[in-house]
Formats: C-alpha cells, sequence, structure tokens
C-alpha cells in the first residue's frame, strides 16, 4: 500500500527523505540534468540549508514540517504559465488543504506566505530549472510548511513564525497532508485561472493594511489596492497606483 495514493494515481513519483541539504536545491538538479518526465515530488523530515527568496535561511527544524518540492517538466506546465501563477496556484493549494486538514483559519499573503494569525506558517519559492546550455528544463516549486510548534525555535524567529497546530503530528499525518497538498496542487493547474486566483483574493492578509515594498534597494510605501488579474500586487501611493510582480513586503508599524 503506497504512503502517497493521491500523487500515486496521477503518475507523480514521490521521494521520501529523511534529511536533505533542501529539496529544491536537488530537484531543480533533476530537472536541470533532464532526469524527468513526469512530475515530482520530494519529501524530507529536515533540511540542513533550506531557503527561500533571494536565499534568505529557511528553518527546517525536523519532525515539525512538510518541507516539499514538486518538479514539473516542461512537457507538464500547463499553457502560457508564469513563476507567478505557480506560486500563486501552490498558495491556494495549500490554503485550501491545510484548512480543512487541520481545522485552522489561514490567510494568504502576497506573493508566497501563508499565516496564522499575525505568524507565518508557510513560505513557498517558485524556481526555474536550466541545463548546463542555459536551456528552461522546468520549474520547481517548494514549500516549507510549519505543521506544529518547535519547542527549540531560535528566539530570533519566535515571535514570527506560527504552525497550523498546536498539536503533535504524526509522519503518517504529514505524508498524508503532503500527498493531498500535492494532488491538490496539479488539480488547480488544470483549473480555471480565474477561479484560483478568486480563492487568492478572497483570502488576502494584506487587505485593508499600510504595507512598504521593497524592489532591490527601492522602497515603496503605501496601502493595499488589490491583486491583479496576473496575480501582480497593486498598492495606492501619494503620487498614485504602483503594480508590482514581485517584491518583498512588509506591515507598516
Amino acid at each position: 500500500m503506497t504512503l502517497f495514493p493521491q500523487l500515486s494515481r496521477r503518475g507523480v513519483e514521490v521521494i521520501d527523505r529523511r534529511q536533505v541539504s533542501s529539496t529544491n536545491v536537488l530537484v531543480k538538479a533533476m530537472l536541470a540534468d533532464g532526469e524527468l518526465k513526469q512530475p515530482v515530488l520530494m519529501l524530507a523530515d529536515e533540511q540542513t540549508a533550506g531557503h527561500g527568496k533571494f536565499d534568505r535561511h529557511f528553518y527546517s527544524a525536523p519532525n515539525c514540517g512538510a518541507y516539499f518540492s514538486i518538479g514539473l517538466p516542461l512537457a507538464s506546465l500547463p499553457a502560457n504559465w508564469t513563476p507567478q501563477h505557480l506560486t500563486v496556484t501552490a498558495a491556494v493549494a495549500v490554503y485550501q488543504v491545510a484548512s480543512r486538514f487541520f481545522h485552522c483559519d489561514l490567510t494568504i499573503k502576497w506573493v508566497n506566505d501563508l499565516y496564522r494569525g499575525n505568524r507565518k506558517v508557510t513560505g513557498i519559492l517558485a524556481e526555474t530549472a536550466l541545463d548546463h546550455s542555459n536551456q528552461l528544463q522546468g520549474l520547481v516549486i517548494g514549500c516549507g510548511i510549519d505543521l506544529t510548534t518547535d519547542p527549540h525555535l531560535p528566539a530570533a524567529i519566535r515571535a514570527k513564525v506560527g504552525a497550523l497546530t498546536d498539536e503533535p503530528v504524526s509522519g503518517t499525518q504529514r505524508r498524508t497532508f503532503v500527498d493531498q497538498v500535492g494532488a491538490h496542487f496539479l488539480d488547480l493547474l488544470a483549473a480555471p485561472w480565474d477561479q484560483v486566483l478568486a480563492v487568492y483574493r478572497d483570502h488576502q492578509y494584506l487587505q485593508d493594511k499600510e504595507l512598504t515594498v521593497w524592489i532591490g534597494e527601492q522602497e515603496v510605501s503605501g496601502s493595499f489596492a488589490q491583486i491583479t488579474d496576473d496575480g501582480y500586487l497593486q498598492i495606492k501611493t501619494a503620487t498614485g497606483l504602483r503594480t508590482f510582480s514581485a517584491g518583498t513586503v512588509r506591515l507598516q508599524q
């Protein structure tokens, strides 16, 4: 009996590891080498070098989270895909499965985080995989999901990081959850974009908030306006509307 029945039915190979450096790094290398013809999911109990945007360290405590990456070869990607599209879709997949699996109230923070209350519980990272000739071979979607509270959480991030549940999560529960998230993500890739975007908009953490967006060294402040039809962030500034396809967002104190 497979531990990942939903992914198995969709023809997805699951690689289940105890400890890795980074699931994104390993799956990206598999794509770049041309090893993958079908989607694959790599799951680890622990990451020693997990990372988010701009290679920021992502704390990945053993047995407290779901750390996995889905590798999508080019042939498996939907038409007219963009990294933004896939990141938004992954966020909605995690949101919908986690809300019902753990019976918790969550919101989605543009572009790639999930929050429970005012604490981050999920980070999502989309990365392209290039071969040795810099030819695109596919895309990797990495998810770092804090399932339960880590008693050894570093003090520096204790006030910012939460978890989906305050109860212990078994290995079987974790694998069932990942199986459901991965399968739901693949299903949503085939769903109409406007339906996926509607969920993303309706549960937006930034709604009605004052915020600051950083793009490189540039800093822009304003109030949340909307998520555009492309999944971009639009804010109202003193000089008018500004739209961002990427960036780091912080709430104004």
